[in-house]
């Protein structure tokens, strides 16, 4: 085989895993590998690209942001870029960047803490808080303004009546998290995750239950008559300070002699800060400067993170097991001798898959290094010394049923195809009552797998029987009346669960939670336009056509929505009552008549009757168009207001139709 097709083969391993992690830790809020390894990937597949630009996949994840968007939101433009930050963890090279992009050593840098929390945009309207959105994608983003209320440091109004955006960080500090977390159990990992995820909490009175705090670190103004713009980002966070903003700790503003000796400083105060984090930001301070620098498709260049060495231990494997997922998956661990780690215990470690086992070139008696970075599943890094015991030999049959495992073409993962495996249907239950998912009260892991193991549950729709079980449920150890009540209670309120809350309940591969909106958002709202797309000539091909849709994944979809196991799946839950069918919300079509359906429409400048433009943005969707924050090709219209520069002649470059602020208002009176 030649070195290109090994290269081709590998870059779409690494895309498959690189876009597995980043649903791990944007979405589920639990990553299973630490940020360097994740690191790693990434690096690895951004330096294969450069090397073989002829087989970069045209929607890599090195070119997009990840993405938190969660399907029970809302979904918001932003006004600007959210961009994440390239990255390195030497401070060799943290200065070498400096040195690139700092027109001399006078040249002022910004130093910010990394906060380990959850990114959250702050826009204001005349002072009024107005919208909340998280990060998202980058260019969309998850409207979770209810929540953002009860964060008791997020100002409502602010002491001028201003109009700005500011981007922050959500936390928790460690001492509220611990008196959180001891007064729920300690059912939480770490703040992180209990910060990102109570953002996307359906109750906002359980939201206002958790010690959640924000600060900013970077905002922007519109343009202002009778002030100046701001030239540095030193004199737009004192607006915000007089502002009543909050703002991260123990930012330093210092000219690039001195930065090697502050970053040094705040090095040395990492240990005693009250909240996680995980490194420092580096950002050029003048303004006009970054507009220079600009920006990769995702990341800008006038900023970088210089993240923390991961805490690691050293110990050796004493076994290496494989257990089987919900979708077949079938992943490897090893069994450590037991090391502290991070302040805790630990004697597992993952190992990701079997190609991962022969990079690292790990087996049973192997001396390795474990990292547990902000208190993650523990991962394998290294390893030290090879040690004299057996290679480990990736099983051929599955642990759980004895099928012969299978390899997908262009995956790195092996696979049990026996839709019947044990640990296949158990780990599909206990996936499809999880709080993300159905949410079905009173059935946690301990109780799914009671009810598996005894067989009144070994498919998904034995759930909606139980029933008729009721009096044999009462009778068994630990049950009684008012648990089995509960329960039943939970399933019946999840036959009310919608449509995009059900397709990713059921486990399906590559059909997650951003598929499904990927799917709703261009007209398939019910599983019987699924089924009968998959039935036309050219299904694929269909489905590659729309963003967010890739090879892996609508190959994925087409298959299984072929499998006549899954079709007969849907048919028994169906009949159960569950909803697949999104039943949108009932509109008065004569007060937004959908004249702008089918089209894509970006908005630049300011404008009199808009303020925030964002506004605008909103007119757009309620009559049925999209909204995007850039103009590319599939780009329609371009709403130009005054000051409208780059998007405006771009536009005008690719054609596309520009529309000012009067003959936008005519359009938005128009009844067809």
């Amino acid at each position: 085989m030649s070195e290109s097709i090994t290269a081709k083969d590998r870059m779409r391993e690494l895309e498959a895993e690189v876009r597995k992690h980043q649903d791990l830790y944007y979405v589920k809020h639990a990553p299973s590998i630490s940020d360097r390894a994740f690191d790693r990937l990434y690096a690895e597949l951004q330096q294969l690209e450069r090397d073989y630009p002829e087989f970069a996949s045209p929607d890599s994840p090195t070119r997009s942001v990840g993405s938190d968007l969660d399907n029970d939101f809302p979904k918001f433009t932003h006004t600007i870029p959210v961009l994440s930050l390239g990255n390195t963890y030497s401070t060799a090279e943290a200065l070498a960047w400096a040195r690139k992009h700092l027109q001399n050593d006078q040249e002022v840098v910004d130093i910010q803490w990394k906060v380990d929390g959850a990114t959250l945009v702050l826009y204001y309207e005349r002072g009024v808080l107005k919208r909340a959105v998280t990060r998202g994608s980058g260019q969309v983003g998850d409207d979770v303004t209810a929540n953002a209320l009860t964060i008791q440091n997020v100002p409502r109004k602010l002491k001028k009546p201003e109009t700005l955006v500011a981007r922050g960080e959500v936390y928790m500090t460690y001492a509220d998290f611990e008196s959180f977390n001891e007064t729920m159990g300690g059912v939480y990992a770490n703040p992180r995750n209990l910060s990102a995820g109570s953002l996307k909490h359906k109750k906002s009175r359980e939201v206002a239950r958790r010690p959640l705090r924000w600060a900013a670190f970077d905002a922007s103004f519109p343009e202002k008559k009778g002030r100046a713009r701001p030239k540095s980002d030193r004199v737009r966070l004192e607006l915000l300070r007089e502002l009543g903003v909050p703002l991260l700790p123990d930012n330093a503003f210092v000219p690039g002699t001195e930065l090697e000796q502050t970053i040094q400083d705040f090095e040395k105060r990492r240990d005693d800060m009250p909240m996680p984090v995980d490194g420092l930001v580096l950002k050029i301070d003048d303004l006009d400067r970054r507009e220079i620098l600009g920006a990769t498709a995702n990341t800008p260049r006038w900023a970088t993170a210089l993240k923390f060495e991961p805490e690691v231990a050293e110990t050796r494997v004493l076994e290496i097991e494989v257990a089987v997922g919900r979708t077949g998956r079938v992943t490897p661990r090893a069994r450590l001798e037991s090391v502290q780690l991070a302040g805790t215990t630990v004697s597992y470690a993952t190992l990701h898959n079997a190609d991962q086992i022969g990079r690292l070139g790990v087996r049973v008696g192997s001396f390795v290094r474990v990292s547990k970075r902000g208190e993650i599943i523990p991962a394998v890094e290294e390893v030290i010394e090879v040690g004299d015991g057996p290679e480990f030999v990736y099983p051929d049959k599955c642990p759980s049923c004895a099928t012969t495992l299978v390899r997908e073409p262009e995956a790195v993962d092996w696979l049990c195809p026996n839709p019947e495996c044990p640990d296949v249907l158990l780990n599909r239950l206990i996936f499809f009552c999880q709080r993300k998912q159905m949410d079905i009260a009173g059935m946690g892991e301990k109780i799914c797998r009671i009810l598996f193991e005894r067989g009144f549950v070994r498919r998904l729709p034995d759930i909606y029987s139980l029933h008729k079980h009721r009096e044999e449920l009462e009778s068994l150890d630990g049950f009684g009346q008012k648990s089995v009540r509960i329960l039943l209670d939970g399933i019946q309120t999840s036959l009310e669960r919608p449509f995009r809350r059900v397709l990713p309940s059921l486990g399906l591969r590559e059909l997650g939670p951003f598929v499904t909106d990927v799917l709703l958002r261009n007209g398939y709202h019910s599983i019987q336009s699924i089924q009968k797309l998959v039935k036309k000539k050219g299904a694929r091909d269909i489905l590659e056509k729309i963003d967010g849709i890739g090879p892996r994944t609508s190959q994925a979809i087409v298959d299984q929505f072929r499998d006549p196991g899954v079709l007969e799946l849907i048919k028994d839950l169906k009949k159960a009552g569950l909803q697949f069918e999104e039943t949108a919300p009932a509109q008065d079509n004569n007060q937004y008549p959908q004249i702008f359906s089918g089209q894509t429409w970006c908005v630049t400048g300011s404008f009199e009757s808009f303020h925030p433009r964002e506004l605008a943005m909103e007119e757009v969707q309620k009559r049925g168009g999209r909204t995007v924050s850039g103009i590319s090709g599939k780009t329609t219209h371009l709403l130009a207001g005054e000051g409208a520069g780059s998007k405006l002649k771009k536009a005008q470059e690719l054609g596309v139709q520009v529309v000012d602020e009067p003959e936008f208002l005519k359009l938005l009176k128009k009844k067809k």
